[in-house]
């Protein structure tokens, strides 16, 4: 979980970069959301969704602030 809190510095360097791109970020929301409840279902040690919601808006919310640090 601790890797995840890197998500910002990530998306800046690989904007620089020019892997990903400010609206390639914005068009795969979608998918980053259910990727980002898979890794979260993985990563809870309970099944409730309680738990699950603790962990996957943290870090969807790292994702959203990774959108305006990309400069393009």
């Amino acid at each position: 979980l601790g890797i995840m809190f890197e998500l910002p510095v990530l998306a800046f360097f690989l904007s620089r970069l020019g892997v990903v791109t400010r609206s390639m970020m914005k068009a795969g929301r979608k998918y980053a959301l259910v990727v980002i409840l898979i890794i979260a279902a993985v990563i809870t040690p309970t099944t409730d969704p309680f738990t699950l919601m603790l962990v996957t808006l943290p870090i969807y919310l790292l994702y959203e602030l990774s959108i305006p640090v990309c400069k393009k």
